[in-house]
C-alpha cells in the first residue's frame, strides 16, 4: 500500500503504529548532497588545513556528521549554471584534460572517507562543439542532435573519474532540468556499456515527471533508463505512471531552502513524506556546501557553510543534523517497511518511516512532526496540514527482539536548541515503546548504536570581509586550475603559461565558443569574480595581455557587479587603445546586452 495525497488511511487508526520487519517495501537508495549547479563548492578547495578536512569530515565521514551516502556532482560544461561556471574536461573536440576543476578532488575526498558512497554525475551545460555537425562544424545548439558525439563526451568524463582519479561512477544523468532524448539515452547507455561501464545506471531526467509519460510510450527508451529522478516533486501529485515503470523513483534534487531551522524542518519532512506519500526512495539535497560568494544566487541554501577560505571559518547547521537522523542509522540496500506496517502518517500530523536491514535484525524508525508554519520548502507549495503534539506508541511484530532502543532528537521550532542530541534509551515493554512528540520534533529510534554528533573545537573566528590588500601572480597554482579565490561566472579562467613568456603564469579565459547553456550561457562577459559585492572606495590594478591580431578584443575590470555582469561599474580597454566606462559589462558578440555607456575615449600613444 502507498498513501495517496490527503488519504486518511495514511495515518494509523489504532492506538499503536505497527512495525513488522517482514513487511518489506521498497529498497532504500540513500540520502545525498549535490556539489554543482553550479560552482557551489568553489571556495572550499582554497580552504587551509585542517579546516578543509574538517568540513569534508562533517559531510562524508560515517557516524560523524551528515554521513552522506550519495555525492552528486556537476559535469562541468563551461557555462553559468547558478552560482558560477564549472570547467569542462573538453573545451573543444580535440581538447581533453581530466585534471582541471575541483569536482574530481571532491569525489576523491568523499571516497577516502566513505568508500561505499555512491557517485552521480550530471551535466548542467555542454561545450558548444558537442552540438556541432561532426562533418561541417555547423552548430545545432543542442546536445542531442548528434547523440553519439555527446555520449563520447560523457564517456570521457567517466574515464577521467575511473582511470585517472580511481573513483567509480554509479549514476549518470541526462541534462539538468532541460530536455531529454530517447535517442541520446540509448546512445549513452550503449557507449558506456561498450567501454566497460555497463554497471553505471542512467537517471532521467532530473526534472519533471513528464519523463514517465515519455518512457511509458517508448519501451526502448524505458529500457535505457534505470532510475527516475525528479526535482522538487510535490507529494500531492499522482505518480502512478512513474511507478508503473517499476524503476527506483527518486527526488534527485530537493530543498533549496535556507540553512536555518525552517530549512532543516523542510528537509526532515520530505525525507519521510516523499516515501510515505509518493514512494520515493532517495533524496539529494541542493546544495552540499555553500562555498560561493555572498551576492550570488541562492546564497545560504545549503547543508553546510564554508565561505571564508581566508580565515578558515565554517558553520554547520541543523540541516546537516537532520540528514544524520537517517544516514547515521541506515545504509543503502536496507528496505523501507510498507505503509501501514512501519511507515505512514502520524495520527495527529507528521510522518514516520522504518528502515530495516535485510541482513541483520537492525531497524530504524524516523519520525518528524513539523507544524505547517515551518514545514514548507522554498518549492513546491505545501497544502495545509494540521499537526499537533502526540505520544506515539509503536507495536513491534512478535519476531522483532529488542529490550531497549537508542533515541536521538532534534527540534526545529525551538530556537537555540542543539540538534541531534542523544536521549535516554526507550524501553520496549510487552513489544511496545512510546515516544512523546512535540511540534518541531525530529526523532530517530534505532537498534543502531554507532551514531555520533561529531565536533571540532578549533574553528577559527569569522571575518566576512575579503582580506585587503590582496595580490595574485598565479605562480602557486597548477596549470589548468582556477586561481585562488577567483570564482568564474561567465566563461572559464585557468592558470596557464604566458604565451609571450613561458616562465610567467597568467589566468586565461579558455572557452572558445558559446556553450550550450542551462541558463544564460553568457550574454555579457566573460567574467570571473573575486571579493565582495559590497566593496566601496576600492582600488584595483590588473595587467592584461590582449591578442594583437584582434583589435576589438578587450580587457575589463569592474566593481560591485552581479554574477551576470548586468550591474556594476566596468572599465574596458581594447587592443587598439580604445576605452570605455559603463554600467554593466560588455555584451558578447551577437548579444545586445544591457550595458549603459558612461564615457569612452582612446588611450594616448
Amino acid at each position: 500500500m502507498r498513501c495517496l495525497a490527503g488519504l486518511a488511511a495514511c495515518a494509523a487508526a489504532a492506538s499503536a503504529y505497527d512495525i513488522d520487519t517482514a513487511a518489506v517495501g521498497d529498497k532504500f537508495w540513500g540520502i545525498g548532497g549535490l556539489s554543482g549547479g553550479g560552482a557551489t563548492s568553489r571556495l572550499l578547495v582554497d580552504y587551509p588545513e585542517p579546516q578543509r578536512s574538517q568540513v569534508l569530515d562533517y559531510l562524508f565521514l560515517p557516524n560523524f556528521g551528515a554521513s552522506l551516502q550519495i555525492l552528486k556532482v556537476e559535469i562541468g560544461g563551461d557555462s553559468q549554471s547558478t552560482d558560477g561556471t564549472e570547467t569542462s574536461h573538453m573545451h573543444t573536440k580535440d581538447d581533453l584534460d581530466v585534471t582541471r576543476g575541483y569536482e574530481w578532488w571532491l569525489m576523491k575526498e568523499a571516497k577516502k572517507r566513505n568508500p561505499n558512497i555512491r557517485i552521480y554525475g550530471l551535466p548542467w551545460a555542454f561545450p558548444g562543439w558537442v552540438g556541432d555537425d561532426p562533418a561541417t562544424g555547423k552548430p545545432s545548439g543542442s546536445p542531442f542532435t548528434y547523440p553519439n558525439q555527446t555520449s563520447l563526451y560523457i564517456k570521457n568524463w567517466v574515464d577521467g573519474a575511473v582511470k585517472t582519479h580511481n573513483v567509480s561512477v554509479d549514476y549518470i544523468g541526462v541534462w539538468n532540468e532541460r530536455a531529454s532524448s530517447a535517442d541520446y539515452a540509448k546512445s549513452l547507455k550503449k557507449t558506456l556499456a561498450d567501454a566497460g561501464y555497463d554497471k553505471i545506471k542512467l537517471v532521467a531526467k532530473d526534472g519533471g515527471a513528464d519523463i514517465c509519460d515519455s518512457m511509458a510510450a517508448d519501451k526502448s527508451y524505458a529500457e535505457a533508463v534505470d532510475v527516475i529522478g525528479l526535482h522538487y516533486p510535490s507529494d500531492y501529485k499522482n505518480y502512478s505512471v512513474c511507478h508503473s515503470l517499476e524503476k527506483p523513483f527518486w527526488s534527485s534534487e530537493e530543498s533549496s531552502s535556507y540553512d536555518d531551522n525552517n530549512g532543516a524542518a523542510c528537509w526532515a519532512r520530505v525525507l519521510l513524506s516523499h516515501y510515505v506519500l509518493s514512494g520515493m526512495t532517495s533524496n539529494i539535497m541542493w546544495n552540499l556546501v555553500a562555498s560561493y560568494y555572498h551576492g550570488t544566487k541562492w546564497f545560504g541554501t545549503s547543508m553546510f557553510n564554508a565561505v571564508e577560505p581566508w580565515t578558515g571559518h565554517f558553520e554547520q547547521f541543523q540541516v546537516m543534523w537532520a540528514t544524520a537522523h537517517v544516514t547515521q542509522f541506515s545504509e543503502i540496500g536496507w528496505n523501507y517497511l510498507k505503509v501501514g506496517s512501519g511507515s505512514g502518517q502520524l495520527a495527529k500530523g507528521g510522518y514516520y518511516v522504518t528502515l530495516a536491514d535485510p541482513a541483520s535484525n537492525n531497524f530504524t524508525v524516523v519520525m518528524a512532526k513539523i507544524s505547517h508554519a515551518h514545514a514548507p520548502c522554498v518549492r513546491p507549495p505545501l497544502p495545509f496540514e494540521a499537526v499537533d503534539p502526540e505520544v506515539a506508541t509503536f507495536a513491534l511484530a512478535p519476531g522483532i527482539k529488542a529490550d531497549t532502543l537508542a533515541v536521538w532528537r532534534s527540534n526545529y521550532e525551538q530556537e537555540d536548541v542543539p540538534a541531534f542530541q542523544r536521549q535516554e534509551d526507550v524501553k520496549v515493554v510487552d513489544g511496545k515503546f512510546s515516544i512523546a512528540l512535540a511540534l518541531g520534533d525530529h526523532v530517530t529510534v534505532s537498534t543502531v548504536r554507532t551514531a555520533k554528533r561529531g565536533a571540532f573545537d578549533d574553528i577559527p573566528a569569522s571575518d566576512t570581509r575579503f582580506p585587503l590588500p590582496y595580490a595574485a601572480d598565479f605562480e602557486d597554482k597548477p596549470v589548468g586550475q582556477e586561481a585562488a579565490y577567483f570564482a568564474d561566472q561567465i566563461g572559464v579562467f585557468e592558470v596557464h603559461a604566458d604565451a609571450a613568456d613561458a616562465a610567467n603564469q597568467v589566468t586565461r579565459q579558455m572557452v572558445p565558443a558559446l556553450p550550450i547553456g542551462w541558463a544564460d550561457p553568457g550574454s555579457n562577459g566573460p567574467m570571473t569574480l573575486i571579493g565582495m559585492k559590497e566593496f566601496q572606495d576600492v582600488s584595483v590594478e590588473v595587467k592584461v595581455r590582449l591578442p594583437a591580431d584582434q583589435p576589438r578584443a578587450a580587457g575589463c575590470v569592474a566593481t560591485r557587479v552581479d554574477q551576470m555582469w548586468v550591474n556594476g561599474v566596468a572599465l574596458c580597454v581594447n587592443a587598439s587603445g580604445g576605452w570605455n566606462v559603463s554600467y554593466g559589462g560588455p555584451p558578447q558578440s551577437g548579444h545586445g546586452g544591457s550595458q549603459e555607456m558612461i564615457r569612452s575615449g582612446a588611450a594616448a600613444g
